[in-house]
């Protein structure tokens, strides 16, 4: 049994593509569909996802950007990490905007990440790709605290998080 890692996803692309995207992550084969395998083997979806299995548990919804182009957003889990190798290789295949960010609590690490192939949302910067992963311990959230940047930790409320398990420790002290 995998220690599963929860997800949120952005994509930014043609809509008759994002709605292909939206029915193959609801039948949770969105990575067979962004960059095939074929029939399933374990090095062939980790040396090409990133993970060993497709994604679980999809939810998705559509929406506008204020400059009336459409996106999806999907949160699902993967298997022990994101699937960051076949959101980069779909970017540049699907000509889509991806970013996402992503939490495994067993492992304790968090992080994020963004596919831009022809540079749309940052004009004038030279960075097309980018993706960075922090991991956190709350045994030691005074140091890691300082490496996982705010948005981060707001996004996936480390902070209430680290407070309930400081409750949780006091409790067992008693």
């Amino acid at each position: 049994m995998p220690n599963w890692c929860m997800n949120s996803v952005t994509i930014k692309g043609d809509k008759a593509k994002l709605d292909a995207i939206e029915a193959a992550a609801k039948e949770n084969k969105l990575l067979e569909y962004l960059v095939p395998i074929g029939e399933w083997e374990y090095d062939k979806a980790v040396n090409t996802w990133g993970v060993k299995w497709d994604i679980h548990d999809a939810d998705c919804w559509m929406d506008k950007d204020n400059d009336g182009s459409d996106f999806l957003n999907i949160n699902f889990d993967s298997a022990w990490g994101a699937p960051i190798e076949a959101f980069e290789k779909a970017a540049e295949t699907h000509n889509l905007y991806i970013k996402g960010d992503y939490k495994e609590d067993g492992m304790m690490f968090i992080g994020w990440y963004r596919f831009d192939p022809y540079d749309r949302e940052y004009e004038n910067s030279n960075l097309d790709t980018y993706n960075e992963s922090f991991s956190y311990d709350f045994d030691d959230w005074d140091t890691t605290l300082a490496t996982v940047p705010d948005d981060l930790r707001d996004t996936w409320a480390l902070d209430e998080e680290y407070e309930n398990y400081k409750e949780e420790m006091e409790m067992e002290d008693t």
